[in-house]
C-alpha cells in the first residue's frame, strides 16, 4: 500500500468533513449508524446500550433513546420509543429512527418536510419525494437538488456527459506491445472493503494477471475516504494489482457529478494504460460511466452484472407487507429499466448463474450475447487443509470439542441467520436430540452487517447466546481459517427474488476446503451446489423452515468426527479461477478486433 503524502491526509480531511456536513444536514440519524457500523460489533451494541439508557435516564427525548436502542439490535424497543413519540412536538430525530426502522408509516403530518420526503425516497417513491420538498419551498435545498439529480440519472436514455477535451486521447496500434489490456471499474475493492463483490473482483484480477492479462481498477468517486478511510492513498497495491482512486480535491455535489468526476479519472487512466477493454460491474451508476467513457474514446465496455439492485433493495425489507409495497414502487421499476438499457447497450454482458442470464434475457438482453462465469475459487483452498481443531488452535477461540456450525458471510436479513438461531434453540431444547450433539453444539457467525446486532439479541432471547459467536469482522488473511474452524457451514438464505437469482461465493468455498454444506433449495444454491454431471455438494433444505434445518443439522452433526471430508471437492474443482478466466479472455480478444471510433 502506497502511504499518503500530507497533502492527501488534508485533501481526505477535506473530503471527509463535505460529507459528514452532507449528511448531518440530511440525515443525522444515518450518519450516526454509518458511523457506529466503522466500530467493532461488540463497542457498536456496547454504545448503542449506553446511549438508549443515558437518553432514558436524562429525559434526552425518545428519539436519542430509539436511535440507541437501533444501534444495540433492540428493534422492537425503538419501535415503542418511537410510537410513543407522537404529537406534533416529537423530535426530528424520532422521525429518522422510524425511517432506519422502516415503519415509513409512522412518519406523517406532524413530520418536518424533509423526514417526510426522506420516507417517501425510502418507500422507493422517489417522484413524490421531490414533490414533498417542491411543496414546502425547498425545491431549491441542496437536499431536492440532490434527489433531482438522482432521478434524472434514472430516466430512460439518460447519458452521461462529459466535457470536451482539448487533446485527443491516444489511439491504440500494434505497437503497444503484446497482450490484452483491460481497465476495470469497480464500486469498492480491496484492502478497505471485504465483501463478496471485493473478493470476486479481486480473484479475477489476480487470475487474469496470471493469464497475461494487464489490468488496472479504479473505484468510485470518494471512495474509500467516504467510508471513513481518512487516510487512504491514490493507488493501493494489493497482490500485485493496482487499485486507482478517485479522489478529487472537492466532491461535486451532485450524483450526476460525482459519476462525471471518475469518468475524467478513468480518461485519464485510458492515457496511462491504453486499454483494448472496459470492465465494469453492475449497478447502473458503474455502467453509465463505462458507457461514457467508451463514447468519448471508442474502447469496447463489458458490463458484469453480479446482481440486481432493485431486487436487493426490495429484499432489504424484512416486513412481508414493506416488501410488498417496495416490488410496485417507482424505484424498483426504474432502476430494472436504467439497468436492463444498459446491459442492452454494452458490448459484452457477463453473468454468475444460469438463472441470473434468464432474467436478463426477460429484459430484452440478447441471450446469446450473455456468458456466464460462476463464483469460483482458488486452487489453493484445494490444498493443505487443516482441521476444524487446528483451525480453532490458531485462531485461539477454544471450543476444541465443540460441534461447530455456520457461516462466514455479510451479516443482512435475507441471508438468513435467524432461522438459522432459531434451528439451533430447537436442536439444543429438544431431548430427543443425541447428548453428543445438543451439548457441543456452537454457532459462529464471521461478518458484520445491519443485521448483526439483532441477531445478537435474538439468541438472547432464544437463550443461546452463550452458544452463539459473533467475531465481528476479520481480516481476509483469516476468513479461511474460520472458514475451517467450522464442522459445518450453513447458507440458510430466505426465499426472496434475488436469493434466487444470486450466487453466493460461500457455498463453492466451504466446498473446496472440504467442509459440508446445508443451503436453502433455491435455484441459485442448487445452482452453485451442483456440478457439470448433476451431482450435488450440498444438502439442500426448504428456505425459512427451521424444524427441516434443525433435522439437517443434526444429521450432519451426527457424522462430524473432526476430520475434513473432501466429498465435494470435485465440484469445486471445476470453478477454479485459472480456468473460469479463459471466458473473460475470450470475450476481450472479440472487442479488441472491433474499430476504435470514440468521439475524441
Amino acid at each position: 500500500m502506497v502511504a499518503p503524502d500530507l497533502r492527501a491526509v488534508l485533501r481526505n480531511g477535506r473530503l471527509l468533513l463535505q460529507s459528514a456536513a452532507q449528511h448531518a444536514a440530511d440525515d443525522p440519524a444515518l450518519l450516526v449508524m454509518q458511523v457506529s457500523r466503522r466500530m467493532p460489533f461488540r463497542a457498536r451494541v456496547l454504545a448503542g446500550r449506553v446511549l438508549h439508557g443515558a437518553a432514558r435516564r436524562i429525559a434526552a427525548g425518545h428519539g436519542l433513546a430509539a436511535l440507541g436502542a437501533f444501534m444495540a439490535g433492540d428493534r422492537s424497543a425503538a419501535l415503542g420509543l418511537v410510537e410513543e413519540s407522537g404529537g406534533h412536538d416529537r423530535s426530528r430525530l424520532c422521525g429518522e429512527v422510524a425511517v432506519l426502522l422502516g415503519r415509513m408509516d409512522l412518519v406523517g403530518p406532524q413530520d418536518p418536510p424533509r423526514i417526510r420526503a426522506r420516507a417517501a425516497w425510502a418507500r422507493g417513491q422517489m417522484s413524490e419525494a421531490v414533490a414533498i420538498l417542491d411543496a414546502a419551498g425547498l425545491g431549491e435545498s441542496t437536499y431536492a437538488q440532490r434527489l433531482r439529480s438522482e432521478l434524472r440519472i434514472l430516466e430512460p436514455g439518460f447519458v452521461l456527459d462529459l466535457p470536451p477535451r482539448r487533446n485527443a486521447l491516444p489511439v491504440r496500434s500494434e505497437a503497444d506491445g503484446p497482450g490484452v489490456r483491460v481497465l476495470h471499474l469497480l464500486t469498492n475493492s480491496l484492502p478497505h472493503t471485504q465483501s463478496g463483490y471485493s473478493l470476486r473482483s479481486h480473484r479475477i484480477l489476480t487470475a487474469l494477471r496470471d493469464a497475461g492479462v494487464s489490468s488496472m481498477a479504479l473505484t468510485r468517486t470518494g471512495y474509500p475516504v467516504m467510508v471513513g478511510k481518512a487516510a487512504a492513498a491514490r493507488e493501493d497495491v494489493v497482490d500485485g494489482i493496482r487499485y486507482r482512486r478517485t479522489l478529487p480535491r472537492r466532491l461535486a455535489a451532485l450524483p450526476e457529478g460525482r459519476l462525471q468526476q471518475e469518468a475524467l479519472e478513468a480518461l485519464r487512466m485510458v492515457e496511462e494504460l491504453r486499454p483494448h477493454v472496459l470492465h465494469t460491474t453492475t449497478d447502473y451508476r458503474n455502467a453509465l460511466v463505462a458507457q461514457a467513457v467508451s463514447r468519448a474514446t471508442g474502447i469496447p465496455w463489458v458490463l458484469e452484472v453480479r446482481g440486481l439492485m432493485e431486487q436487493t433493495w426490495v429484499a432489504s425489507h424484512a416486513d412481508p407487507d414493506a416488501r410488498e409495497q417496495a416490488i410496485q414502487a417507482q424505484k424498483v421499476q426504474l432502476v430494472s429499466a436504467k439497468e436492463a438499457e444498459l446491459a442492452r447497450a454494452a458490448d459484452a454482458v457477463v453473468t454468475l448463474s444460469a438463472t441470473m442470464a434468464d432474467e436478463l434475457a426477460s429484459r430484452g438482453v440478447d441471450r446469446a450475447a450473455i456468458t456466464i462465469v460462476p463464483n469460483g475459487v482458488d486452487a489453493s483452498l484445494l490444498n493443505d487443509h487443516v482441521s476444524p481443531r487446528e483451525a480453532r488452535a490458531e485462531l485461539g477461540i477454544g471450543h476444541a470439542e465443540a460441534v461447530i456450525v455456520g457461516a462466514v458471510s455479510a451479516l443482512v436479513d435475507y441471508e438468513g441467520f435467524d432461522v438459522l438461531l432459531r434451528a439451533v434453540e430447537q436442536i439444543v431444547h429438544d431431548e430427543t436430540v443425541p447428548g453428543s450433539v445438543r451439548q457441543r453444539l456452537r454457532v459462529v457467525l464471521v461478518g458484520d452487517g445491519v443485521a448483526a446486532p439483532g441477531l445478537a439479541q435474538l439468541a438472547r432471547e432464544l437463550g443461546i447466546a452463550d452458544r452463539v459467536i459473533l467475531p465481528g469482522r476479520v481480516p481476509r488473511a483469516q476468513a479461511r481459517r474460520w472458514v475451517e474452524a467450522m464442522d459445518l457451514m450453513v447458507i440458510p438464505r430466505v426465499d426472496r427474488a434475488v436469493t434466487r437469482m444470486v450466487t453466493p461465493q460461500k457455498p463453492i468455498e466451504a466446498m473446496a476446503l472440504g467442509r459440508p454444506v446445508i443451503c436453502s433449495d433455491l435455484p441459485a444454491l442448487r445452482e452453485v451446489a451442483t456440478s457439470a454431471n448433476g451431482d450435488t455438494g450440498a444438502r439442500l433444505v426448504p428456505a425459512e423452515d427451521a424444524d427441516a434445518l434443525a433435522a439437517a443439522i443434526v444429521q450432519e452433526c451426527e457424522r462430524v468426527d473432526g476430520s475434513v471430508t473432501s466429498a465435494a471437492a470435485p465440484i469445486a474443482q471445476e470453478r477454479l479461477w485459472g480456468e473460469l478466466v479463459r471466458n473473460y479472455l475470450c470475450i476481450y480478444e472479440r472487442l479488441r478486433e472491433l474499430p476504435q471510433e470514440g468521439t475524441h
